[in-house]
């Protein structure tokens, strides 16, 4: 059965932004990697180096609208071989039955690498965000590890 994507009806500035960062991202100077007490190694799957990292830190200092997860392939400032996990939901997120200290489940955080690991893979093959996101949504979905990747049960 062939996926029917949803089509993109959010502000063009976006796709173009997604897209740029995209493009330029094998233009990364591979010395360029942030460190600090806000960025812990979790682990290395396939080559890939995978971080979690302080939300709030992240936010005041890198990129305000960063949400809970990211890589090198949408976010300029993370090298293409990272991917990066916060350690908690953000207070303006939008997903069901998240604790009241915001700590995300193991299973919400094994479902959201999961999440960003097909997305940077499928982007790294030249598939744009939106569709890359999409699949990896069904991905999730199909592992199980929540119920709803929009809920942390």
């Amino acid at each position: 059965m062939k996926f029917k994507f949803k089509k993109d009806k959010r502000n063009p500035y976006w796709k173009k932004l997604e897209l740029r960062i995209q493009k330029n991202a094998a233009k990364k100077d591979k010395k360029f990697i942030l460190t600090g007490p806000w960025k812990k190694f979790l682990e290395k799957r396939d080559g890939i180096k995978i971080y979690l990292v302080d939300g709030n830190w992240i936010r005041n200092n890198l990129y305000g609208g960063f949400n809970h997860g990211g890589h090198g392939y949408v976010c300029e400032y993370i090298p293409l071989d990272e991917i990066w996990v916060l350690t908690t939901h953000p207070v303006d997120c939008k997903c069901k039955h998240v604790k009241p200290n915001r700590m995300m489940s193991k299973n919400f955080r094994k479902s959201l690498i999961l999440h960003e690991f097909t997305e940077r893979n499928l982007m790294a093959k030249g598939m744009i965000y939106w569709k890359a996101h999409q699949l990896a949504e069904e991905v999730e979905k199909k592992a199980g590890y929540i119920r709803d990747p929009y809920s942390d049960i």
